[in-house]
């Protein structure tokens, strides 16, 4: 079966998507594809927000040109590098609550959910910027945190051996929102 045609299908059911992908044996080739698959529509979907911004900041010194092709090497090297670590720590704090998969299923896991998802990033920017209010782009970037947040928990939860992805979807909402406090408190300062 096709990528698209699995992608299309995983909708009926993210769990039995992973155990299919889990069943198909890949290598780490095809993770690594899928996450630069995934990292490249990401990249296609905040381009209209980058280019805006990358305008809006040139100034003499640096051209929006530069910032453009900075996010694009960061989108491309950076976050696959980012995205395998986060792989690693899901499955550590996995194990801590009984995880049963390896190290390897934890990153089919985030990856493949990164390139389920990563067609509707597509949808929110189209939508977002036919209708641009604050208050739609807000909902939107919910709306996609929480939907990534599922499908990363359903697969998750295939790969480490979970029966309910909604309780490690609680763990990811709740880890990313103690993240954003402590970097807020630590970091920026707020």
């Amino acid at each position: 079966m096709t990528v698209t045609r699995e992608i299309i299908k995983s909708y009926k059911g993210f769990g039995a998507s992973m155990q299919r992908q889990m069943a198909s044996s890949p290598g780490e080739e095809r993770v690594l594809i899928y996450v630069v698959i995934a990292s490249l529509i990401f990249f296609i979907a905040r381009s209209p927000e980058l280019l805006r911004l990358s305008m809006a900041a040139a100034s003499d010194d640096v051209s929006g040109a530069a910032l453009f092709v900075t996010n694009l090497v960061g989108s491309f090297f950076f976050a696959p590098l980012m995205l395998y670590g986060l792989a690693a720590l899901s499955h550590i704090l996995a194990r801590l609550f009984g995880g049963k998969g390896r190290f390897f299923d934890a990153r089919l896991g985030l990856f493949w959910s990164l390139l389920l998802v990563s067609p509707l990033a597509l949808v929110s920017t189209v939508v977002q910027m036919a209708l641009p209010y604050e208050i739609v782009a807000q909902g939107m970037a919910l709306f996609m945190f929480l939907l990534f947040s599922y499908v990363w928990a359903s697969c998750l939860s295939v790969a480490e051996g979970f029966k309910r992805p909604y309780i490690t979807m609680a763990a990811i909402i709740l880890t990313a929102f103690g993240i954003i406090i402590v970097f807020r408190m630590f970091i920026v300062g707020q």
